[in-house]
Protein backbone atom coordinates (compact mmCIF):
# COMPACT_ATOMS: atom_id res chain seq x y z
CA UNK A 1 0.00 0.00 0.00
CA UNK A 2 1.35 3.53 -0.28
CA UNK A 3 -0.41 4.96 3.38
CA UNK A 4 2.58 7.50 3.89
CA UNK A 5 3.66 7.30 7.47
CA UNK A 6 2.92 10.19 9.56
CA UNK A 7 6.87 10.84 10.12
CA UNK A 8 6.46 12.16 6.63
CA UNK A 9 3.85 14.31 6.59
CA UNK A 10 3.43 17.91 7.04
CA UNK A 11 0.01 18.70 8.98
CA UNK A 12 -0.63 22.65 9.55
CA UNK A 13 -4.13 23.42 11.31
CA UNK A 14 -6.24 26.36 9.69
CA UNK A 15 -5.94 27.65 13.56
CA UNK A 16 -1.83 27.72 12.91
CA UNK A 17 -2.34 29.11 9.49
CA UNK A 18 -5.06 31.84 10.59
CA UNK A 19 -3.24 33.07 13.54
CA UNK A 20 -0.03 34.01 12.33
CA UNK A 21 1.46 37.71 13.01
CA UNK A 22 4.76 39.36 13.47
CA UNK A 23 5.69 37.41 16.59
CA UNK A 24 5.48 34.16 15.05
CA UNK A 25 7.28 35.08 12.09
CA UNK A 26 9.94 36.63 14.37
CA UNK A 27 9.63 33.11 16.42
CA UNK A 28 10.61 31.20 13.09
CA UNK A 29 13.49 33.49 12.05
CA UNK A 30 15.01 33.37 15.56
CA UNK A 31 14.68 29.55 15.28
CA UNK A 32 16.21 29.31 11.39
CA UNK A 33 19.00 31.18 12.92
CA UNK A 34 19.98 28.71 15.48
CA UNK A 35 19.02 25.87 13.44
CA UNK A 36 21.56 26.80 10.66
CA UNK A 37 24.09 27.01 13.74
CA UNK A 38 23.24 23.77 15.19
CA UNK A 39 23.31 21.85 11.03
CA UNK A 40 26.93 24.13 11.14
CA UNK A 41 28.15 22.84 14.38
CA UNK A 42 27.28 19.66 13.34
CA UNK A 43 28.93 19.58 10.07
CA UNK A 44 31.72 20.85 11.54
CA UNK A 45 32.12 18.20 14.27
CA UNK A 46 31.27 15.42 11.90
CA UNK A 47 34.02 16.72 9.13
CA UNK A 48 31.68 16.86 6.70
CA UNK A 49 32.66 19.07 3.77
CA UNK A 50 30.38 18.67 1.12
CA UNK A 51 27.24 20.24 2.44
CA UNK A 52 24.87 22.11 -0.30
CA UNK A 53 23.31 24.35 1.59
CA UNK A 54 19.77 25.50 -0.61
CA UNK A 55 18.23 29.63 0.31
CA UNK A 56 15.54 27.55 1.59
CA UNK A 57 18.01 26.40 4.66
CA UNK A 58 18.51 22.99 3.75
CA UNK A 59 21.49 21.61 3.76
CA UNK A 60 21.99 18.81 1.08
CA UNK A 61 24.72 16.27 1.17
CA UNK A 62 25.26 14.04 -1.79
CA UNK A 63 26.67 10.65 -1.06
CA UNK A 64 25.55 8.59 -4.66
CA UNK A 65 25.04 10.74 -7.37
CA UNK A 66 23.94 9.12 -11.00
CA UNK A 67 24.39 12.25 -12.78
CA UNK A 68 22.64 10.61 -15.88
CA UNK A 69 19.98 9.34 -14.55
CA UNK A 70 16.30 10.65 -14.67
CA UNK A 71 16.33 13.98 -12.06
CA UNK A 72 12.96 13.82 -9.72
CA UNK A 73 10.63 16.28 -11.00
CA UNK A 74 6.95 17.92 -9.56
CA UNK A 75 4.00 15.54 -10.32
CA UNK A 76 6.43 12.84 -10.87
CA UNK A 77 5.50 9.16 -8.28
CA UNK A 78 8.93 9.00 -6.48
CA UNK A 79 9.93 6.19 -4.47
CA UNK A 80 12.49 6.28 -1.21
CA UNK A 81 14.27 4.29 1.01
CA UNK A 82 14.72 6.79 3.76
CA UNK A 83 16.21 6.97 7.64
CA UNK A 84 15.24 9.79 10.09
CA UNK A 85 17.37 10.85 12.66
CA UNK A 86 17.99 13.60 15.29
CA UNK A 87 21.38 14.77 15.42
CA UNK A 88 21.76 12.40 17.89
CA UNK A 89 21.74 9.60 16.01
CA UNK A 90 18.68 8.86 17.52
CA UNK A 91 16.37 7.04 14.58
CA UNK A 92 12.54 8.21 15.27
CA UNK A 93 11.72 6.34 11.55
CA UNK A 94 12.70 4.33 8.68
CA UNK A 95 11.72 2.18 5.87
CA UNK A 96 13.87 -0.21 7.31
CA UNK A 97 11.63 -0.75 10.37
CA UNK A 98 8.73 -1.43 7.64
CA UNK A 99 10.65 -4.28 5.86
CA UNK A 100 12.37 -1.77 3.53
CA UNK A 101 9.27 -1.39 1.06
CA UNK A 102 9.72 1.76 -0.89
CA UNK A 103 7.35 4.75 0.39
CA UNK A 104 5.74 6.10 -2.87
CA UNK A 105 4.69 9.72 -3.20
CA UNK A 106 3.36 12.19 -5.95
CA UNK A 107 6.31 15.12 -5.26
CA UNK A 108 5.38 18.49 -4.72
CA UNK A 109 1.72 17.22 -4.05
CA UNK A 110 1.32 14.95 -1.39
CA UNK A 111 1.71 16.95 1.82
CA UNK A 112 4.98 15.42 2.49
CA UNK A 113 7.89 17.34 4.66
CA UNK A 114 8.96 20.84 2.63
CA UNK A 115 12.51 19.66 3.38
CA UNK A 116 12.22 15.68 2.14
CA UNK A 117 10.00 17.34 -0.55
CA UNK A 118 12.77 19.78 -1.14
CA UNK A 119 15.80 17.14 -0.85
CA UNK A 120 14.50 14.72 -2.94
CA UNK A 121 14.00 17.23 -5.89
CA UNK A 122 17.71 17.70 -6.24
CA UNK A 123 18.01 13.89 -6.71
CA UNK A 124 18.20 11.26 -9.39
CA UNK A 125 17.32 7.80 -9.60
CA UNK A 126 19.24 5.32 -7.68
CA UNK A 127 21.18 8.97 -6.07
CA UNK A 128 21.49 8.95 -2.35
CA UNK A 129 21.97 11.76 0.05
CA UNK A 130 21.73 13.42 3.72
CA UNK A 131 19.42 15.48 4.06
CA UNK A 132 19.96 18.15 7.23
CA UNK A 133 16.69 19.61 7.69
CA UNK A 134 15.64 22.66 9.74
CA UNK A 135 13.24 22.70 12.25
CA UNK A 136 11.04 24.78 9.87
CA UNK A 137 10.88 22.79 6.60
CA UNK A 138 10.41 19.42 9.51
CA UNK A 139 7.97 19.34 12.09
CA UNK A 140 8.02 22.90 13.44
CA UNK A 141 6.88 23.79 16.73
CA UNK A 142 4.97 20.14 16.39
CA UNK A 143 6.61 17.21 19.12
CA UNK A 144 5.84 13.86 19.30
CA UNK A 145 7.81 11.11 22.23
CA UNK A 146 10.46 10.97 19.52
CA UNK A 147 10.80 14.33 18.31
CA UNK A 148 11.09 17.02 20.38
CA UNK A 149 9.56 20.76 19.38
CA UNK A 150 11.88 22.77 16.72
CA UNK A 151 14.29 20.30 15.88
CA UNK A 152 16.80 19.55 13.17
CA UNK A 153 16.39 16.73 11.31
CA UNK A 154 18.51 14.33 9.43
CA UNK A 155 17.32 11.94 6.73
CA UNK A 156 18.96 9.31 5.26
CA UNK A 157 17.47 9.09 1.52
CA UNK A 158 17.81 6.67 -1.60
CA UNK A 159 15.80 7.25 -4.34
CA UNK A 160 14.97 4.03 -6.01
CA UNK A 161 12.77 4.78 -8.74
CA UNK A 162 10.76 7.88 -10.56
CA UNK A 163 7.43 6.91 -12.66
CA UNK A 164 4.80 9.02 -14.14
CA UNK A 165 2.08 6.91 -12.39
CA UNK A 166 1.92 4.61 -9.04
CA UNK A 167 1.05 1.91 -11.57
CA UNK A 168 4.80 0.13 -11.40
CA UNK A 169 5.13 1.32 -7.12
CA UNK A 170 1.99 -1.07 -7.00
CA UNK A 171 3.05 -3.80 -8.93
CA UNK A 172 6.26 -3.81 -7.08
CA UNK A 173 4.03 -3.45 -3.86
CA UNK A 174 2.00 -6.34 -5.13
CA UNK A 175 4.77 -9.15 -6.30
CA UNK A 176 6.93 -8.50 -3.04
CA UNK A 177 3.65 -9.60 -0.89
CA UNK A 178 3.20 -12.07 -3.29
CA UNK A 179 7.27 -13.32 -2.73
CA UNK A 180 6.85 -12.61 1.06
CA UNK A 181 3.70 -14.57 1.81
CA UNK A 182 5.08 -17.57 -0.74
CA UNK A 183 1.70 -17.06 -2.90
CA UNK A 184 2.91 -18.45 -6.39
CA UNK A 185 -0.29 -19.05 -8.18
CA UNK A 186 -1.22 -15.58 -8.98
CA UNK A 187 -2.52 -15.20 -12.31
CA UNK A 188 -1.72 -11.36 -13.18
CA UNK A 189 -4.20 -9.60 -15.76
CA UNK A 190 -3.32 -7.22 -18.07
CA UNK A 191 -5.11 -4.47 -16.10
CA UNK A 192 -2.52 -4.99 -13.26
CA UNK A 193 -4.94 -7.69 -11.18
CA UNK A 194 -3.54 -10.24 -9.57
CA UNK A 195 -6.26 -12.58 -9.46
CA UNK A 196 -5.19 -15.53 -6.89
CA UNK A 197 -7.78 -18.98 -7.21
CA UNK A 198 -8.14 -20.84 -3.70
CA UNK A 199 -11.57 -22.96 -4.44
CA UNK A 200 -12.18 -23.63 -7.72
CA UNK A 201 -15.74 -24.87 -9.18
CA UNK A 202 -14.99 -25.84 -12.85
CA UNK A 203 -18.88 -26.86 -13.09
CA UNK A 204 -20.46 -23.38 -11.82
CA UNK A 205 -22.20 -21.22 -13.42
CA UNK A 206 -19.67 -18.74 -15.06
CA UNK A 207 -19.64 -15.04 -13.84
CA UNK A 208 -20.61 -12.55 -17.17
CA UNK A 209 -21.18 -9.14 -17.88
CA UNK A 210 -24.89 -8.02 -17.14
CA UNK A 211 -25.45 -11.58 -14.55
CA UNK A 212 -26.24 -10.47 -11.09
CA UNK A 213 -23.80 -12.36 -8.44
CA UNK A 214 -24.00 -12.72 -5.01
CA UNK A 215 -20.97 -12.74 -2.97
CA UNK A 216 -19.45 -12.94 0.53
CA UNK A 217 -16.18 -10.26 1.03
CA UNK A 218 -13.45 -9.36 3.15
CA UNK A 219 -11.39 -6.13 1.94
CA UNK A 220 -8.02 -6.03 3.39
CA UNK A 221 -5.09 -3.51 3.26
CA UNK A 222 -1.46 -5.62 2.65
CA UNK A 223 -0.56 -5.09 6.30
CA UNK A 224 -3.83 -6.96 7.05
CA UNK A 225 -5.90 -4.29 8.18
CA UNK A 226 -9.90 -5.03 7.63
CA UNK A 227 -11.35 -1.89 5.72
CA UNK A 228 -14.80 -3.87 4.96
CA UNK A 229 -16.49 -7.31 4.72
CA UNK A 230 -19.66 -8.90 4.99
CA UNK A 231 -19.02 -10.79 8.27
CA UNK A 232 -19.49 -7.50 9.54
CA UNK A 233 -22.86 -6.98 8.35
CA UNK A 234 -24.26 -10.78 9.74
CA UNK A 235 -23.14 -12.11 6.45
CA UNK A 236 -25.58 -11.17 5.05
CA UNK A 237 -24.52 -10.90 0.89
CA UNK A 238 -23.35 -8.81 -1.34
CA UNK A 239 -25.19 -8.70 -4.86
CA UNK A 240 -24.46 -6.16 -7.72
CA UNK A 241 -24.55 -6.34 -11.81
CA UNK A 242 -21.19 -6.84 -12.98
CA UNK A 243 -20.16 -5.50 -16.63
CA UNK A 244 -22.58 -2.22 -15.88
CA UNK A 245 -21.60 1.09 -17.50
CA UNK A 246 -21.30 2.91 -14.86
CA UNK A 247 -19.78 0.08 -12.26
CA UNK A 248 -21.37 -0.72 -9.26
CA UNK A 249 -18.73 -1.52 -8.01
CA UNK A 250 -14.36 -0.36 -8.17
CA UNK A 251 -13.11 -1.70 -11.22
CA UNK A 252 -10.71 -4.03 -9.61
CA UNK A 253 -13.35 -6.00 -7.71
CA UNK A 254 -15.58 -6.16 -11.21
CA UNK A 255 -12.75 -7.72 -13.11
CA UNK A 256 -11.81 -10.18 -10.33
CA UNK A 257 -15.54 -11.22 -9.92
CA UNK A 258 -15.84 -11.90 -13.47
CA UNK A 259 -12.92 -13.97 -13.63
CA UNK A 260 -14.52 -16.60 -11.28
CA UNK A 261 -17.59 -18.66 -11.31
CA UNK A 262 -20.54 -19.37 -8.97
CA UNK A 263 -19.20 -21.60 -5.92
CA UNK A 264 -15.91 -20.05 -6.33
CA UNK A 265 -13.41 -18.13 -3.81
CA UNK A 266 -10.44 -16.40 -4.98
CA UNK A 267 -8.60 -13.44 -3.39
CA UNK A 268 -7.95 -10.12 -5.59
CA UNK A 269 -4.74 -7.85 -5.30
CA UNK A 270 -6.13 -3.92 -6.53
CA UNK A 271 -4.04 -1.34 -7.88
CA UNK A 272 -4.68 1.65 -6.50
CA UNK A 273 -5.50 2.89 -10.31
CA UNK A 274 -8.32 -0.20 -9.85
CA UNK A 275 -9.51 0.76 -6.02
CA UNK A 276 -9.55 3.79 -4.77
CA UNK A 277 -7.06 5.81 -6.75
CA UNK A 278 -5.79 9.38 -5.69
CA UNK A 279 -9.17 9.98 -4.00
CA UNK A 280 -8.77 6.82 -1.51
CA UNK A 281 -11.77 5.95 0.75
CA UNK A 282 -11.64 8.19 4.03
CA UNK A 283 -11.15 7.35 6.53
CA UNK A 284 -9.93 3.50 5.83
CA UNK A 285 -8.22 3.78 2.99
CA UNK A 286 -5.52 6.53 1.90
CA UNK A 287 -4.93 7.44 -1.65
CA UNK A 288 -3.36 5.12 -3.99
CA UNK A 289 -3.63 2.82 -2.07
CA UNK A 290 -3.17 -1.17 -2.73
CA UNK A 291 -6.11 -3.26 -1.70
CA UNK A 292 -7.16 -7.04 -1.87
CA UNK A 293 -10.29 -8.71 -1.27
CA UNK A 294 -11.32 -12.40 -0.12
CA UNK A 295 -14.15 -13.46 -2.28
CA UNK A 296 -16.44 -16.14 -2.37
CA UNK A 297 -19.29 -16.00 -5.23
CA UNK A 298 -22.16 -18.01 -3.56
CA UNK A 299 -25.00 -17.44 -6.68
CA UNK A 300 -24.56 -16.02 -10.43
CA UNK A 301 -28.39 -14.94 -11.90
Amino acid sequence: MHRLPLVLLWLLTAGLLTTACKKDTETAADYAAADDATIQKYLTSNSITTAQKQSSGLYFIPVTTNANAPLATVNQVVSILYTGQLLDGTVFDGTALRDNTPVSFILGVNSILPGITEGVSLMHKGDKAVLLIPSGLAYGASSSSTVPANSVVRFEVELTDINPTFAVPDDNLITRYLTKNKITTAQKQASGLYFVPTTTNPTGTPVAAGKTVSILYTGKLLDGTVFDATSQRNNTPFSFVVGTTPRQVITGFDEGVSLMRKGEKATLFIPSGLAYGATGASPSIAPNTVISFDVEVLDVQ
